[in-house]
């Protein structure tokens, strides 16, 4: 997704991470839009957005972040919990008429969850993300999830040393406690493909790519293969210091793959494995209720996830590679994504989430 940073002052604040970090969790939470706030002590400000126009960003980083009670409303709450609001109800945002009518409503922001911490020097990190006017609300889990995301961001992705966790004591393996709940696959590995560290969702999962990666079993040419596309993959990512991503045909699956570089550990990149066929039932719906699809769109949408070319769309559906053409920038424009790298990860959430 392409990361808008508009700041009012200097992006100091952000260290390379976030934007990878913000859109990651705006896909996660199926969130449509995403932004980071920091108000530092002298009453200057930083925003740091996804999904938005920059019209929206503008207007409100100059004015409407002043007339916003959400910073008021985060202070009330227990440490580390999120808010879940809908914009639409809430009476701190009902009794704010110029907010509501002349930001919210325009821009269609209706439901937001937000969070926020303070560094010791007094400045205040405001993390939230959004959806649109037709989009369903978020939950209270959903914000859970949230709070989860944000400690995790927070102890720099919880990598522990190259040795691995078994060398740490219990004491220091308390910073990996998050990432080993997250539900998502995730690992570690540098550019030999080495595993420093895997959360428990990618030791449990019989996924054919994640065994060949944890256990380096002698699975034939396949799962040779399978390992040198992913090799390749984080090369990439870490000689040219950005995500990158790659659709990687398996024994049992097409899998989406995705290496994004670690902050302060060039060497290292965090690996992301989604399975494309295997997604859970309901997906379709999901994707028309969430994000408004039409069905043409939404199966369009799910044949791309799974690896099929737009000629092959095209001819299955017997329409113009034009028509396919067209109904894509559609779903591009109702989903927030940009790439089919985007849309193809959005999909795997969904589907495996």
């Amino acid at each position: 997704m392409n990361t808008v940073q508009t700041p009012v002052s200097e992006t100091t604040d952000f260290p390379p991470s976030a934007s990878n970090w913000l859109s990651y969790i705006t896909d996660m939470l199926g969130a449509e839009a995403g932004g980071m706030l920091v108000v530092r002590p002298d009453g200057s400000h930083s925003v740091l957005a996804i999904g938005h126009d920059e019209s929206a960003i503008s207007q409100y980083q100059d004015h409407f972040s002043r007339l916003d009670p959400l910073t008021r409303l985060l202070e009330e709450r227990p440490h580390g919990r999120a808010l879940v609001i809908d914009t639409t109800r809430h009476p701190a945002y009902l009794e704010r008429p110029e907010l509501r009518n002349d930001y919210l409503r325009p821009h269609g922001i209706d439901h937001v969850i937000a969070t926020q911490w303070r560094h010791p020097d007094g400045t205040l990190h405001m993390v939230g993300v959004q959806r649109f006017t037709g989009s369903e609300p978020f939950s209270v889990a959903q914000g859970a999830e949230l709070d989860r995301y944000v400690h995790h961001w927070r102890v720099e992705a919880a990598v522990p040393p190259q040795e691995g966790l078994d060398a740490r004591s219990a004491d220091a393996r308390r910073s990996c406690d998050i990432a080993a709940q997250i539900t998502v696959p995730l690992a570690v590995v540098d550019s030999r493909l080495v595993v420093a560290w895997a959360n428990g969702a990618a030791r449990r999962s019989q996924g054919a790519p994640w065994v060949a990666l944890l256990e380096k079993r002698s699975g034939g040419a396949l799962q040779s293969g399978v390992l040198r596309h992913l090799q390749e993959l984080v090369g990439t990512c870490l000689r040219k210091h950005t995500s990158a991503e790659a659709l990687v045909a398996a024994s049992d699956d097409t899998w989406f793959a995705c290496a994004a570089p670690i902050a302060g550990k060039p060497e290292l990149a965090l690996l992301r494995l989604t399975g494309m066929h295997h997604l859970a039932p309901g997906i379709r719906n999901r994707l028309e209720h969430l994000y408004g699809l039409t069905r043409a769109e939404a199966e369009i949408t799910i044949q791309l996830a799974q690896g099929d070319g737009l000629d092959a769309i095209a001819a299955s559906r017997a329409v113009t590679l034009e028509t396919v053409r067209t109904q894509l920038r559609t779903v591009y424009r109702k989903t927030g994504t940009h790439r089919q790298g985007e849309l193809v990860f959005l999909v795997g959430v969904l589907g495996n989430g």
